[in-house]
């Protein structure tokens, strides 16, 4: 099974803009039907709609992110 959160954070370091990020993720999905299957069965486990799972996931990283540097500047 394909550790989805994991590539999706991968997916950040590589990409700047989240949209390069789902646009990469998209096409991975598309070449790939276990990792849509595995994709499928995580929003489920993580309670995520599969419409915008990946994005709201994204969402929370850049956010947890975000409050990691203003932490640190403190």
């Amino acid at each position: 099974m394909n550790d989805i959160s994991e590539i999706l954070r991968a997916l950040l370091d590589q990409y700047a803009r989240t949209s390069e990020v789902e646009n990469e993720f998209s096409r991975m999905m598309d070449n790939d039907p276990q990792l849509k299957e595995d994709y499928n069965l995580w929003c489920d486990e993580m309670g995520y709609d599969v419409k915008t799972g990946f994005q709201d996931f994204i969402d929370e990283q850049m956010q947890d992110r975000d409050e990691f540097w203003e932490d640190l500047n403190e």
